[in-house]
């Protein structure tokens, strides 16, 4: 009789394969309604939500690299697509650079090391764990965003959006503080649905 050989699926082509799929889908929903929704001069965003799973399931690599995709698609969409980024390219294109990309990059790789310190003493952290990292990848984005704009552009906003300095400031509060709740919620609920499954399945074929 003979013994059945134990077939392990390499890590690293399925971490590969899933981050691929989920840079895929985050490229796909930026030409989307639901990929940048726009609210005034700033946009709510549903593209944390494949960051999220990426980072929490696969780690930091996936992350920083959907953070990336995330941040390259945001910058993208300022040669045309985005009003105010067209704006914003014209005064300065390297910091309206760095505005898109730096915050989407830190949004997809430090939820990935939050997750792994709260998880690492059991399966019970892992349950809270998971919401915990999905809802920090809408509040960095949020936050590492919205102040980048406000600290390179400043003043320069009244010209861009057409609003006085001080509504655009409540504005951006206003901004912060519903529509980055509706982030946040939406990280928390659907991206703990898919996240806890899948974590569940990789220690199983993995």
């Amino acid at each position: 009789m003979t013994k059945r050989r134990n077939s392990t699926i390499n890590p690293l082509v399925i971490e590969m394969t899933m981050t691929a799929f989920l840079a895929a889908l985050i490229i796909l929903m930026t030409f989307t309604p639901i990929g940048y929704i726009p609210l005034g001069p700033v946009k709510m965003t549903l593209l944390t939500l494949p960051v999220a799973v990426g980072s929490i399931v696969l780690g930091w690599r996936s992350g920083l690299i959907l953070g990336t995709v995330f941040g390259l698609t945001s910058f993208y969409t300022c040669f045309g697509l985005d009003l105010v980024g067209v704006g914003l390219m014209a005064i300065n294109p390297f910091l309206t650079f760095v505005m898109c990309v730096v915050p989407r990059v830190l949004c997809g790789y430090l939820p990935a090391l939050i997750y792994k310190a709260i998880s690492a003493n059991g399966t019970k952290r892992v349950m809270l764990a998971i919401p915990v990292a999905a809802a920090s990848v809408a509040i960095i984005n949020t936050l590492l965003f919205l102040s980048s704009m406000w600290i390179f552009f400043g003043g320069s906003l009244t010209d861009v959006v057409g609003l006085p300095i001080d509504n655009i400031f409540a504005l951006f509060a206003l901004f912060a503080g519903t529509n980055g709740l509706i982030e946040i919620a939406v990280n928390i609920v659907i991206g703990t649905a898919i996240c806890k499954p899948l974590i569940q399945a990789s220690k199983r074929f993995i």
